[in-house]
Protein backbone atom coordinates (compact mmCIF):
# COMPACT_ATOMS: atom_id res chain seq x y z
CA UNK A 1 0.00 0.00 0.00
CA UNK A 2 1.17 3.26 -1.16
CA UNK A 3 1.66 5.89 1.81
CA UNK A 4 -1.05 8.46 2.10
CA UNK A 5 0.46 10.79 4.66
CA UNK A 6 3.35 12.95 3.11
CA UNK A 7 6.31 13.85 5.39
CA UNK A 8 7.14 17.16 6.09
CA UNK A 9 3.90 18.49 5.13
CA UNK A 10 1.57 20.51 7.25
CA UNK A 11 -2.28 19.79 6.31
CA UNK A 12 -4.83 22.15 6.81
CA UNK A 13 -8.54 21.34 7.76
CA UNK A 14 -9.90 20.06 4.22
CA UNK A 15 -6.99 18.46 3.53
CA UNK A 16 -7.23 16.67 6.27
CA UNK A 17 -11.07 15.79 5.82
CA UNK A 18 -9.97 14.21 2.33
CA UNK A 19 -6.84 12.38 3.65
CA UNK A 20 -8.93 10.85 6.25
CA UNK A 21 -11.74 10.19 3.76
CA UNK A 22 -9.60 8.61 1.65
CA UNK A 23 -8.12 6.63 4.57
CA UNK A 24 -11.51 5.38 5.86
CA UNK A 25 -12.51 4.40 2.30
CA UNK A 26 -9.20 2.35 1.68
CA UNK A 27 -9.77 0.49 5.14
CA UNK A 28 -13.54 -0.33 4.14
CA UNK A 29 -12.57 -0.86 0.50
CA UNK A 30 -9.49 -3.24 0.12
CA UNK A 31 -8.92 -4.31 3.67
CA UNK A 32 -13.05 -5.01 4.79
CA UNK A 33 -12.73 -3.59 8.42
CA UNK A 34 -15.19 -0.83 9.63
CA UNK A 35 -14.33 2.48 8.83
CA UNK A 36 -14.07 4.95 11.70
CA UNK A 37 -16.61 8.31 11.03
CA UNK A 38 -14.48 11.27 12.07
CA UNK A 39 -16.26 14.09 12.86
CA UNK A 40 -15.16 17.96 12.52
CA UNK A 41 -16.35 20.34 14.71
CA UNK A 42 -15.63 24.20 14.14
CA UNK A 43 -13.82 24.24 17.43
CA UNK A 44 -11.06 21.72 16.16
CA UNK A 45 -10.05 23.70 13.50
CA UNK A 46 -10.34 27.59 14.56
CA UNK A 47 -8.78 29.22 17.68
CA UNK A 48 -8.90 27.57 20.88
CA UNK A 49 -10.94 29.22 23.20
CA UNK A 50 -9.14 27.79 26.04
CA UNK A 51 -6.40 29.72 25.58
CA UNK A 52 -8.39 32.81 27.14
CA UNK A 53 -9.61 30.88 29.74
CA UNK A 54 -9.99 33.87 32.12
CA UNK A 55 -9.32 36.60 30.28
CA UNK A 56 -13.26 38.12 30.30
CA UNK A 57 -12.66 38.58 34.07
CA UNK A 58 -10.28 41.91 33.34
CA UNK A 59 -12.80 43.76 31.11
CA UNK A 60 -13.87 46.88 31.97
CA UNK A 61 -17.08 48.58 30.58
CA UNK A 62 -16.85 51.87 29.72
CA UNK A 63 -18.22 54.62 32.58
CA UNK A 64 -19.60 57.92 33.18
CA UNK A 65 -17.00 59.54 35.07
CA UNK A 66 -13.73 60.51 33.62
CA UNK A 67 -10.90 61.20 36.35
CA UNK A 68 -10.37 64.99 34.98
CA UNK A 69 -14.05 66.16 34.96
CA UNK A 70 -13.20 68.91 37.44
CA UNK A 71 -9.86 69.94 36.56
CA UNK A 72 -10.46 73.62 36.24
CA UNK A 73 -7.60 74.84 38.16
CA UNK A 74 -4.17 73.85 39.64
CA UNK A 75 -6.10 73.55 43.34
CA UNK A 76 -8.83 71.04 41.24
CA UNK A 77 -5.14 68.97 39.92
CA UNK A 78 -4.21 68.74 43.20
CA UNK A 79 -7.37 67.38 44.52
CA UNK A 80 -7.76 64.98 42.08
CA UNK A 81 -4.58 63.39 42.73
CA UNK A 82 -5.12 63.43 46.37
CA UNK A 83 -8.09 61.10 45.89
CA UNK A 84 -5.34 58.93 43.45
CA UNK A 85 -3.43 58.12 46.32
CA UNK A 86 -5.91 57.46 48.29
CA UNK A 87 -7.40 55.23 46.32
CA UNK A 88 -3.89 53.25 45.44
CA UNK A 89 -3.42 53.25 49.22
CA UNK A 90 -7.02 51.74 49.79
CA UNK A 91 -5.96 48.83 46.74
CA UNK A 92 -2.87 47.85 48.70
CA UNK A 93 -4.75 47.69 51.85
CA UNK A 94 -7.27 45.31 50.52
CA UNK A 95 -4.23 43.16 49.07
CA UNK A 96 -3.17 43.00 52.53
CA UNK A 97 -6.55 42.02 53.91
CA UNK A 98 -7.02 39.19 51.84
CA UNK A 99 -3.74 37.79 53.24
CA UNK A 100 -4.93 38.69 56.63
CA UNK A 101 -8.65 37.23 55.99
CA UNK A 102 -7.48 34.08 54.68
CA UNK A 103 -5.03 32.18 57.31
CA UNK A 104 -5.26 29.10 54.25
CA UNK A 105 -3.77 30.45 51.96
CA UNK A 106 -0.81 28.51 50.36
CA UNK A 107 2.86 30.48 51.19
CA UNK A 108 2.99 30.85 47.16
CA UNK A 109 -0.74 32.80 46.79
CA UNK A 110 0.03 34.58 50.14
CA UNK A 111 3.79 36.00 49.07
CA UNK A 112 2.30 36.99 45.75
CA UNK A 113 -0.49 39.28 47.09
CA UNK A 114 1.94 40.68 49.48
CA UNK A 115 4.23 41.69 46.69
CA UNK A 116 0.88 43.04 44.49
CA UNK A 117 0.30 45.12 47.82
CA UNK A 118 4.13 46.21 47.60
CA UNK A 119 3.94 47.29 44.50
CA UNK A 120 1.23 49.07 45.03
CA UNK A 121 2.85 51.31 47.73
CA UNK A 122 6.03 51.63 45.83
CA UNK A 123 3.61 53.70 43.40
CA UNK A 124 2.20 55.77 46.10
CA UNK A 125 6.03 56.95 46.68
CA UNK A 126 6.46 57.40 43.32
CA UNK A 127 3.38 59.44 43.07
CA UNK A 128 4.42 61.72 46.02
CA UNK A 129 7.74 62.04 44.42
CA UNK A 130 6.36 63.01 41.14
CA UNK A 131 4.31 65.90 42.34
CA UNK A 132 6.86 67.62 44.14
CA UNK A 133 9.36 67.80 40.95
CA UNK A 134 6.07 68.68 39.22
CA UNK A 135 4.74 71.29 40.94
CA UNK A 136 7.62 74.49 39.67
CA UNK A 137 5.95 73.55 36.03
CA UNK A 138 2.08 73.13 37.39
CA UNK A 139 2.23 76.63 38.54
CA UNK A 140 2.71 78.13 34.71
CA UNK A 141 -0.25 76.51 33.50
CA UNK A 142 -2.84 78.37 32.56
CA UNK A 143 -6.49 77.19 31.05
CA UNK A 144 -8.26 74.07 31.65
CA UNK A 145 -6.97 72.21 28.59
CA UNK A 146 -3.21 72.12 30.18
CA UNK A 147 -4.59 71.43 33.59
CA UNK A 148 -6.40 68.04 31.98
CA UNK A 149 -3.32 67.21 30.13
CA UNK A 150 -0.75 67.57 33.12
CA UNK A 151 -3.28 65.18 35.29
CA UNK A 152 -3.93 62.59 32.87
CA UNK A 153 -0.06 62.16 32.25
CA UNK A 154 0.84 61.95 35.39
CA UNK A 155 -1.99 59.31 35.93
CA UNK A 156 -1.12 57.38 33.12
CA UNK A 157 2.17 56.90 34.06
CA UNK A 158 1.51 55.87 37.58
CA UNK A 159 -1.41 53.78 36.62
CA UNK A 160 -0.24 52.34 33.60
CA UNK A 161 3.80 51.46 34.87
CA UNK A 162 2.53 50.27 38.41
CA UNK A 163 -1.26 49.13 38.55
CA UNK A 164 -2.04 47.51 35.09
CA UNK A 165 1.23 46.63 33.39
CA UNK A 166 2.18 44.57 36.83
CA UNK A 167 -0.66 43.76 37.99
CA UNK A 168 -2.49 42.81 35.03
CA UNK A 169 0.10 40.79 33.52
CA UNK A 170 0.52 38.42 36.37
CA UNK A 171 -2.85 38.10 37.47
CA UNK A 172 -3.98 36.66 33.84
CA UNK A 173 -1.04 34.06 33.72
CA UNK A 174 -2.47 33.54 37.38
CA UNK A 175 -6.13 32.56 36.69
CA UNK A 176 -5.10 31.07 33.23
CA UNK A 177 -3.34 28.09 35.13
CA UNK A 178 -6.05 27.97 37.93
CA UNK A 179 -3.69 29.36 40.97
CA UNK A 180 -6.95 29.91 42.75
CA UNK A 181 -10.00 31.85 43.85
CA UNK A 182 -7.99 34.43 45.86
CA UNK A 183 -6.57 35.99 42.50
CA UNK A 184 -9.94 36.61 41.02
CA UNK A 185 -10.70 38.90 43.97
CA UNK A 186 -7.72 40.47 43.58
CA UNK A 187 -8.95 41.38 40.01
CA UNK A 188 -12.19 42.87 41.54
CA UNK A 189 -10.52 44.75 43.31
CA UNK A 190 -8.11 46.26 40.83
CA UNK A 191 -10.73 46.60 38.49
CA UNK A 192 -12.74 48.77 41.00
CA UNK A 193 -9.82 51.13 41.62
CA UNK A 194 -9.50 51.42 37.54
CA UNK A 195 -13.19 52.31 37.69
CA UNK A 196 -13.12 54.68 39.79
CA UNK A 197 -10.37 56.64 38.02
CA UNK A 198 -12.43 56.79 35.14
CA UNK A 199 -10.47 53.82 32.78
CA UNK A 200 -11.98 51.30 30.93
CA UNK A 201 -10.91 47.84 28.46
CA UNK A 202 -11.06 48.33 24.95
CA UNK A 203 -13.03 44.96 23.48
CA UNK A 204 -10.92 42.85 21.26
CA UNK A 205 -11.64 39.33 20.23
CA UNK A 206 -10.08 35.92 19.82
CA UNK A 207 -10.20 35.93 16.05
CA UNK A 208 -10.16 39.41 14.98
CA UNK A 209 -7.82 41.09 13.02
CA UNK A 210 -5.16 42.60 15.60
CA UNK A 211 -5.43 46.60 15.26
CA UNK A 212 -1.63 47.92 15.77
CA UNK A 213 -2.98 50.98 16.90
CA UNK A 214 -4.13 49.32 20.29
CA UNK A 215 -2.39 45.94 20.36
CA UNK A 216 1.22 44.70 20.71
CA UNK A 217 2.11 40.97 19.34
CA UNK A 218 3.84 39.18 22.60
CA UNK A 219 7.43 38.02 21.52
CA UNK A 220 6.09 34.30 21.15
CA UNK A 221 4.12 35.35 18.31
CA UNK A 222 7.24 35.38 16.11
CA UNK A 223 7.31 31.69 16.20
CA UNK A 224 3.28 30.84 16.24
CA UNK A 225 3.32 30.36 12.42
CA UNK A 226 0.37 29.77 10.47
CA UNK A 227 -0.12 28.66 6.47
CA UNK A 228 -3.84 29.21 6.65
CA UNK A 229 -4.41 32.60 5.26
CA UNK A 230 -7.47 33.14 7.07
CA UNK A 231 -5.43 33.68 10.34
CA UNK A 232 -2.57 35.63 9.39
CA UNK A 233 -2.42 38.94 11.63
CA UNK A 234 -5.02 37.63 13.88
CA UNK A 235 -5.64 36.85 17.63
CA UNK A 236 -5.14 33.77 18.80
CA UNK A 237 -4.83 34.36 22.50
CA UNK A 238 -5.48 37.71 24.27
CA UNK A 239 -2.60 38.65 26.76
CA UNK A 240 -4.12 41.94 28.14
CA UNK A 241 -6.65 43.92 27.07
CA UNK A 242 -6.01 47.88 25.94
CA UNK A 243 -6.61 49.92 28.36
CA UNK A 244 -7.96 53.93 27.86
CA UNK A 245 -9.35 56.49 29.78
CA UNK A 246 -13.05 57.19 29.40
CA UNK A 247 -12.25 60.05 26.79
CA UNK A 248 -10.55 57.22 24.97
CA UNK A 249 -6.56 58.53 25.67
CA UNK A 250 -5.13 55.27 25.81
CA UNK A 251 -2.86 54.27 28.85
CA UNK A 252 -1.01 50.71 27.64
CA UNK A 253 -1.57 48.96 24.92
CA UNK A 254 -2.71 45.71 24.39
CA UNK A 255 -1.16 42.31 24.24
CA UNK A 256 -2.04 39.72 22.59
CA UNK A 257 -0.24 36.02 20.45
CA UNK A 258 -0.85 36.67 16.78
CA UNK A 259 -1.09 33.99 14.45
CA UNK A 260 2.02 34.66 11.85
CA UNK A 261 2.45 33.72 8.21
CA UNK A 262 5.25 31.61 7.03
CA UNK A 263 8.43 33.85 5.60
CA UNK A 264 8.90 30.92 3.23
CA UNK A 265 5.47 30.46 2.54
CA UNK A 266 5.54 34.61 1.81
CA UNK A 267 8.82 34.75 -0.14
CA UNK A 268 7.24 32.08 -2.99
Amino acid sequence: MESILEENKTYLSQESKELLEEVRGFMQGKLKMVGVEWTFSKRSWNQDETLNKGIELFFIKKGVAPIDSFCNSLEDMEKQLDQLESRLICLADSFYALVDNNPDLEKESKNSLESYAKTVDKSVTILENQRKKRRIKWKELSGINEFTEELKSLIRKIIGDYVISVLADALYERIKNNAGEVYTLVIKEMNQFLIDNGVYTKEIKVGEQMDPEYVEPTKDSIENITEDFHKFDTIEEIRRYPYLFLDDTKILDGSAKIWRRNDEWEST
